[in-house]
């Protein structure tokens, strides 16, 4: 339900549950597109290939 702020004077955007969930699932698909269009462009640290490589030891390794 839309309240008005009493800053503003104007209604203040109050998501239902519904909205929350549609907005997250546009995010989910957004994130899903520009992931495989990295993919497809072989776009340097993109996930597919974070999830392939060999995790990295540093040489400075701070003593135990």
């Amino acid at each position: 339900m839309d309240r008005d702020n009493p800053n503003t004077g104007r209604p203040d955007f109050d998501p239902t549950k519904a909205e929350r969930g549609e907005l997250e699932d546009l995010i989910d698909d957004m994130e899903k597109r520009v992931e495989a269009e990295r993919r497809e462009r072989r776009v340097p640290g993109n996930v597919a290939e974070r999830e392939e490589s060999e995790p990295t030891v540093p040489d400075d390794q701070a003593p135990d």
